[in-house]
């Protein structure tokens, strides 16, 4: 890496404020010609507060600012030597001579040699805005995020090339969000001691877009494609369980249910999920798992937060000090993987010891026909096309939250009673973390995490535990 930078800043009176910056980089991962690119950056801002016009209004608001900002940053975090093809050289596996291994090389597969800087674009506007000698403020930003050039499999090449298509500049993805900021703090006197409080609230949301992508134009819907919103999640419709032998048997001699009971040995029966035909072609399938033809199932949610939000409250009188701090999201969803133990429990794997507790009273039997999980069997979540294991409706979980971060007590002792042994300040505290959650998850936070499980769906990880943990700290500040 080499790098070039510089920066200019102009003031004038606290008014009208303006920054340049560009930044000139070199990277050995790009081959020669490659290898160099130019970042610039501006912002500006004006301080409408600090005009003479604005004299009358200073007395209520304190401050009022606009600002906006131009910028852009290089990626270059690809291998070392992505642009290069290599050769590698390895023992075979068989003998020749006496006892000795034959000596192999290979190459890897073509690269494209005019790899570059992937870029970020941003525009941001902004409002800062005091109130009552700034005891109220709030902070408004929206911003929109340009990703230029992003590393991603080229267009498909002829089977008769014999290799994959090598990773290529060729897709961009754009972002589009804001972030919102109101708080109040003040100071008043009860009954002769000062008494602070403070309250701050923050809000923020954003979505982005695939807006190019070379090698997807039929936009299948397993891969990226131009208007894809990152997170979403396709599956089956699941509207209800077979309530009798003779409905589930008649519906799938109407409809071929072949694709969702791959690995089912005995015949569609009461009390298995019912796969919607909503195409109506008698198929329950991915049709041409395109955009425009993707079978039976549409988007069902998105894997992301559609909000993310917070709280705090403080509080400050007579040595004593509170604080709670309240944090969530809104929607977002996760169709729990195969191994995933916690949720499927014995649909799972049968054979595992773990079993969470009442699990039977949510399982379909003739006696409990409003059931959420279907009649009892193995591997149905685990086997590859089993029933279970297809994203649906039914089990897609909203892992929307609000959860009781930290609460924080502590007490000061006085200043003049911890100087006289030569102290400057003694304060004894307690904190709790993560001591309540509310969520529509299906087991309200007592088995899994809301925060932590939305982020894990691989196969091996599927099978780790999040159990939702509070945390005590008893503790104390000496300060000499």
């Amino acid at each position: 890496m080499l790098g070039f930078f510089g920066r200019f800043n102009y003031d004038y009176k606290g008014r009208y404020l303006v920054e340049l910056s560009g930044r000139y980089d070199g990277s050995s991962r790009f081959a020669t010609g490659h290898r160099w690119g130019f970042f610039p950056s501006a912002s500006a801002g004006w301080r409408i507060s600090e005009e003479p016009f604005f004299k009358p209004a200073k007395p209520v608001v304190s401050n009022l600012k606009l600002r906006g900002s131009f910028g852009t940053l290089g990626n270059q975090v690809v291998s070392n030597y992505a642009y290069i093809r290599t050769v590698s050289l390895s023992n075979s596996d068989y003998l020749f001579g006496e006892g000795s291994y034959a000596r192999s090389a290979s190459i890897s597969a073509p690269n494209a040699g005019d790899l570059t800087w992937e870029t970020v674009q941003q525009y941001n506007v902004g409002l800062d805005l005091g109130l009552l000698k700034d005891r109220l403020q709030f902070t408004g930003e929206a911003y929109i995020r340009n990703t230029l050039g992003m590393l991603v499999q080229s267009a498909e090449l002829p089977a008769v090339y014999g290799a994959s298509a090598p990773k290529q500049n060729s897709a961009n993805l754009q972002t589009r969000g804001f972030e919102l900021t109101l708080s109040w703090k003040d100071q008043f006197n009860l009954f002769g001691y000062p008494f602070g409080y403070g309250i701050s609230l923050n809000l923020s949301d954003y979505a982005s877009y695939i807006t190019k992508y070379d090698n997807n134009p039929t936009k299948i819907v397993s891969d990226h494609y131009v208007g894809r919103r990152l997170g979403e999640i396709w599956g089956f419709e699941v509207n209800k369980l077979f309530d009798t032998d003779l409905e589930a048997q008649r519906y799938s001699e109407e409809v071929d249910l072949s694709y969702v009971s791959e690995a089912m040995a005995s015949p569609w029966q009461a009390g298995d999920v019912k796969y919607e035909d909503l195409n109506g072609d008698g198929v329950i399938g991915v049709g041409a798992n395109t955009v425009d033809d993707p079978g039976d199932r549409r988007i069902l949610g998105n894997e992301l937060p559609s909000l993310s939000y917070g709280a705090t409250l403080s509080l400050d009188y007579f040595g004593f000090d509170f604080s709670i701090f309240f944090q969530g999201t809104g929607d977002h969803y996760w169709y729990p993987p195969r191994w995933s133990f916690p949720f499927w429990g014995p649909f799972s794997n049968p054979m595992q010891t773990f079993l969470r507790r009442d699990f039977l009273k949510d399982v379909w039997d003739y006696n409990n026909k409003n059931a959420y999980f279907p009649r009892a069997r193995g591997y149905i979540a685990e086997a590859s096309g089993a029933s279970l294991n297809r994203v649906n409706s039914r089990y897609l979980q909203n892992c929307r939250y609000l959860r009781l971060k930290n609460v924080t007590v502590g007490y000061t002792v006085p200043p003049k009673w911890t100087k006289k042994i030569g102290i400057e300040k003694i304060r004894v505290f307690f904190t709790g973390e993560n001591m309540a959650c509310w969520s529509p998850l299906f087991d309200h936070c007592a088995y899994l995490d809301p925060e932590a499980v939305a982020h894990d769906s691989s196969e091996t990880q599927g099978r780790s535990f999040y159990p939702w943990q509070k945390n005590f700290m008893f503790g104390i500040d000496i300060q000499f």
